[in-house]
């Protein structure tokens, strides 16, 4: 990969001036390569985040063959430097509702032993999806219990890790994550450490409330779904 990520450097940074590596025409859009960006690219449930780059606006940010690319509604020049700039209420946003996901999910793992996490989606149609059974009579109770985790202001901390120093820390760790790549970590108060590439709020009080829309469980699969 060419490009610093400066998103996890700093979550909170939503301006930076970079040099344009590629700019290659896609279509209608631009596919744009930067030395250094706070652009965080779509992945692991957490949206892409969208702005724009000297003014033309920034559609979408993918990882595509290692590559962050920056989707952009206009024509950049290569070589030149541009000042970038994030839709920093989206950013803020998703980065609230990506941490209420992990509170969730902590907070349930506590409770329920034996719950294996699927895949979850940490936008506006946010639900984490289990192997396991929650009992949807039980959707007031973990609301409270989730909630009164987000009021203790729990300091959160996100960390670069290799896969060996993530088996020694991680409960539920993935059998599929790469061995041989750099990965991250998030761990939120006293709960445990878990497998995570997302950009997050500093402390769990900046999700604010947290509402369990909905709990559905058949056949030893469940669905939680909340909304900040």
């Amino acid at each position: 990969m060419q490009t610093k990520q400066c998103y996890y450097d700093d979550p909170y940074k939503n301006e930076l001036e970079c040099k344009v590596i590629s700019s290659e025409q896609n279509g209608k859009y631009f596919n744009v390569i930067l030395d250094q960006t706070i652009f965080y690219p779509q992945g692991g449930g957490q949206p892409s985040d969208q702005g724009v780059i000297n003014d033309f606006k920034v559609e979408l940010v993918s990882i595509i063959n290692g590559e962050i690319i920056h989707q952009v509604k206009g024509e950049i020049q290569k070589d030149h430097l541009v000042k970038t700039m994030l839709n920093w209420d989206r950013r803020y946003k998703f980065m609230r509702y990506h941490t209420a996901g992990h509170v969730i999910h902590d907070v349930l793992t506590g409770l329920i032993k034996g719950l294996v996490p699927i895949k979850a989606n940490h936008s506006s149609n946010a639900y984490i999806q289990y192997h396991g059974v929650i009992d949807p009579s039980k959707k007031d109770e973990i609301e409270k219990a989730v909630n009164e985790a987000v009021a203790a202001d729990y300091p959160v901390a996100t960390k670069s890790a290799n896969y060996e120093e993530l088996v020694k820390e991680c409960p539920d760790l993935a059998s599929t994550l790469p061995k041989n790549k750099p990965l991250r970590a998030i761990k939120i108060g006293d709960f445990p450490v878990m497998a995570d590439g997302g950009v997050h709020v500093k402390s769990t009080k900046e999700i604010g409330t947290i509402k369990i829309t909905e709990i559905k469980s058949e056949n030893d699969t469940s669905i939680v779904y909340y909304q900040l």
